[in-house]
């Protein structure tokens, strides 16, 4: 499934992660920043964005390390034991992720293409097909992504650049009026939905320029940013601060506001929808790879495709937990900044910090010899 020869392009990683972070960020940040910091919330997109440099900084210098893949370098630097609790804590967070992602999009299908749908049946056939999509491996879903990035992306761009004629820019006033405990909130925020970056970590086996891949999450996460403050800046002009708070998901309530030239096109909403879906669907299938390719490390005594279906049933038991008790997402929102945003920086700093430590220690027995 992931052993195939093909070597995904540098481009193809760049779009792949654009839409793994684009479709989450864009559809919840909005309405974080409108509950805490305003119009402040661009300033809390461009601090998150200096702590996206430093986790992609120790991501890239980790990646220099990585002879083979990143399960061979996290037990080569501190042994089998404290590697495996490493990979376990990768697998864990790729595999809520999904899960609660899976919700997400099950959701978003409900609520905006199939309102007389059921959860149980949308939610299974889009694990179905994430299955799917894992079984094709990476070159499936490079190549596939690759096409939907531009046949979506451009439809985007053209409705956003329709609903800047409704801004109004008095709403972007004041600026700097929050406090540090909500520019702290919303730049942890910005800083959890860069996460998905350290999967980056794991694809050097399947890139045709490993060296570069530090490069293409900056960029991924650069355009994201851009985006989202673009998305952000429209939003707050046209809603205001106080009517973002009430809406679920502004951006999709202001794609069905735009007025196409002609009114030729009533329900534009319906498929801008297809944006976020496939973007949602995108990081879902990621955090199935992701966790799947974590899970068959940790158990190379198995064959076959357990570990694939293995992952898919836990993320629904996740998914389905999310949608039946909400008290689970708070508890995700407290794992995220608590365990996965710290601990994404503390296993790369430990990794770092011990191979360097290992590297100069050599040199200076060789000195006390001399």
């Amino acid at each position: 499934m992931f052993a195939d020869n093909w070597k995904i392009s540098l481009r193809q990683i760049k779009r792949l992660f654009v839409m793994d972070i684009f479709g989450i960020s864009s559809l919840i940040l909005p309405g974080i920043f409108s509950t805490l910091t305003g119009a402040d919330g661009i300033l809390c997109l461009t601090l998150g964005m200096a702590g996206g440099m430093v986790l992609l900084w120790l991501i890239g210098a980790n990646l220099k390390h990585i002879k083979t893949d990143y399960y061979s370098y996290i037990k080569d630097t501190v042994g089998q034991l404290l590697g495996d609790v490493f990979m376990v804590f990768y697998f864990l967070y790729f595999v809520t992720l999904c899960g609660y992602v899976l919700n997400q999009v099950t959701m978003l299908v409900l609520t905006w293409l199939l309102p007389e749908g059921s959860w149980m049946g949308v939610c299974i056939l889009l694990l179905l097909l994430a299955v799917y999509a894992s079984m094709r491996g990476i070159e499936g879903r490079a190549r596939v992504y690759e096409i939907i990035f531009w046949f979506l992306g451009i439809p985007l761009l053209i409705m956003l650049f329709l609903a800047m004629q409704e801004v109004d820019t008095a709403c972007w006033t004041p600026i700097v009026s929050s406090g540090g405990a909500q520019f702290l909130e919303g730049t942890i925020a910005v800083l959890i939905f860069l996460l998905p970056l350290t999967a980056l970590l794991f694809l050097k086996p399947f890139c045709q320029k490993p060296q570069q891949l530090a490069s293409c999450g900056r960029w991924a996460m650069f355009l994201v940013i851009v985006l989202n403050a673009l998305i952000y800046l429209i939003l707050v002009g046209v809603f205001g601060q106080n009517t973002m708070g009430i809406l679920k998901r502004p951006i999709i309530t202001l794609m069905g506001m735009v007025n196409l030239p002609g009114g030729f096109f009533t329900r534009q909403d319906v498929l801008m929808t297809a944006v976020w879906f496939f973007a949602l669907f995108a990081l879902m299938n990621t955090g199935i790879f992701q966790g799947t390719l974590i899970l068959k490390d940790l158990c190379q005594q198995c064959r076959g495709s357990w570990a694939l279906w293995a992952t898919a049933v836990l993320a629904f038991i996740i998914a389905k937990g999310f949608f039946e008790y909400n008290f689970l997402t708070e508890v995700f929102e407290i794992y995220q900044s608590h365990v996965a945003l710290p601990g994404m920086f503390l296993i790369l700093l430990i990794l770092l910090s011990l191979h360097w430590a290992k590297e100069r220690k050599p040199k200076k027995e060789g000195i006390t010899d001399v």
